[in-house]
């Protein structure tokens, strides 16, 4: 071949290159209408009444930050918290997933037990979570308020409340030469300060606790903080979250998963590479089959994929009961958290899957 006809080859090729980058969209778009499954295009988003025969999908709240399952009643506390706020709300569902009552947070707490649902003030303690009383209740007894107990007389008095409680928690002074416990008796809680500067406490790293006591850890397991079976993590905002745990690896395609992926339809080019402007970032719908209690839960939702063989992005979490409770309970929760790339088409936020 002359170099001329090199030369024209190149040409041609160049120009077909730019009528088909030209093209590109319109091009991929057609093509993922072409093979898109006729059997999926009744599929709704999630709040448009996705559902399965027995089992329906309703949304809750925006901005949740906890959802505690209660392993007596069988009910939960969902916590909404959002990064500009400075309190949090409770929300109390039954244990069909029923919203049956609320309770607000206010400023004046200090301390929030997730293990036994009970928050703290400065002088007092609300159980509502499990009693449904939002009032404030006073203390059945505050010990070494003013940190002048002997040293002695205070290792006596602590060890006996401590293997006497039902529950323990304790929370740090602000400036951390301190600690608050808190125990629970048949009359109530009851405070108590540590001395100050014990060499017992200490700060670990890996502790879900600001501070811990040496010897002495927290007591009380009645609500468990629910974990995504998608990402192994807790919800952004819930007290347990970790920023330095990575998420665990998730097959969208995998059938013994509870969630998986059946078709990405392509609706529109999202993002382009810097510079070069080259195609980048596909936008469109996920279509997606949820297995719960051995029943298809079937919707779409948005997400993104990049241009050429990578899975979709899909921001969905998926909270269940732990396999020991399982047999107990027919409710999971949903989470959509669309990033800033994917946009919000309104449908952020926690939902429930429950009974008809």
């Amino acid at each position: 071949m002359t170099r001329k006809n090199i030369l024209i080859t190149i040409a041609i090729l160049l120009v077909l290159l730019v009528i088909y980058l030209a093209k590109f969209t319109a091009i991929h778009i057609a093509l993922s209408n072409l093979s898109f499954p006729s059997r999926l295009k009744h599929y709704p988003y999630l709040n448009e009444g996705a559902q399965s025969e027995n089992f329906e999908v309703d949304y809750l709240f925006y901005d949740p930050a906890n959802i505690d399952y209660d392993t007596k009643t069988n009910g939960f506390i969902v916590t909404t918290a959002h990064v500009n706020q400075a309190f949090e709300v409770y929300h109390k569902l039954d244990a069909k997933g029923n919203s049956t009552d609320s309770l607000v947070n206010d400023t004046s707490a200090i301390h929030t037990f997730h293990n036994e649902g009970v928050i703290f003030g400065e002088d007092y303690f609300i159980d509502w979570c499990t009693s449904g009383n939002k009032n404030k209740q006073p203390f059945v007894d505050f010990l070494n308020h003013d940190f002048k107990m002997d040293e002695k007389a205070w290792a006596e008095i602590f060890e006996t409340h401590y293997k006497n409680a039902s529950a323990v928690t304790y929370k740090p002074s602000k400036d951390w030469h301190s600690l608050t416990f808190y125990f629970k008796t048949e009359k109530g809680w009851m405070a108590m300060n540590s001395l100050k500067n014990d060499e017992r406490i200490f700060q670990d790293v890996g502790s879900e606790n600001e501070l811990d006591f040496k010897g002495y850890p927290l007591k009380g397991n009645r609500f468990i903080a629910l974990k995504s079976s998608i990402t192994g993590k807790y919800p952004l905002l819930s007290y347990k979250n970790r920023s330095d745990i990575e998420n665990q690896p998730y097959n969208w395609k995998d059938s013994k998963n509870p969630v998986n992926l059946m078709y990405f339809k392509k609706e529109n080019l999202q993002g382009r590479a810097p510079y070069s402007g080259l195609p980048q970032t596909w936008g469109g719908d996920a279509y997606l089959t949820l297995k719960h209690k051995n029943q298809l839960i079937r919707f779409k939702e948005i997400a993104v994929k990049d241009v050429g063989f990578a899975e979709p992005q899909i921001n969905l979490d998926l909270y269940q009961v732990p396999k020991a409770f399982e047999n107990k309970s027919d409710v999971a929760f949903i989470i959509l958290s669309y990033g800033t790339n994917i946009g919000d088409r309104g449908g952020n936020g926690l939902y429930v899957i429950k009974r008809k």
